[in-house]
């Protein structure tokens, strides 16, 4: 029976758990076929490591924001996210999916990790190329 009781309620408690260093597993429901690491921030800075198109890893940082269970955020350069994310945490906090707010939606789900050094430092580098960021 729905008494209109809290277990009706889709989850938010717990969005905090966002602050963690995560690794894009699937992508459209298939495996990721490329690599991306966020690492989220507790001041709502992130840094996102990716390799998509290239041959290394490309840096990307800025704000985020999130207002209920949706995600938003900026670039360093001022260039706002392709899109807002519906965020679910599942499995205590180890999985985050993104849902985008597209007229069609993607989700991305990413599990808990720790970024590699060897991601950081390669994708530290200043690179003279026009890439794309995944978000």
């Amino acid at each position: 029976a729905c008494d209109g009781g809290e277990e009706d309620v889709p989850p938010v408690a717990g969005i905090d758990k966002i602050v963690n260093e995560w690794v894009l597993s699937t992508w459209g429901g298939a495996d990721a076929p490329f690599k991306v690491y966020i690492d989220f921030n507790d001041d709502n800075t992130y840094e996102m490591y990716q390799l998509i198109y290239g041959d290394y890893y490309v840096k990307f940082s800025g704000m985020y924001h999130i207002s209920g269970d949706i995600l938003t955020g900026t670039y360093d350069d001022g260039n706002i996210w392709k899109s807002g994310y519906k965020v679910t945490l599942l499995n205590d906090g180890k999985v985050l999916t993104l849902d985008s707010q597209e007229d069609i939606s993607i989700r991305s789900e990413y599990d808990a990790t720790v970024i590699p050094e060897d991601v950081k430092l390669e994708a530290s580098t200043t690179r003279a190329v026009d890439v794309e960021p995944f978000l």
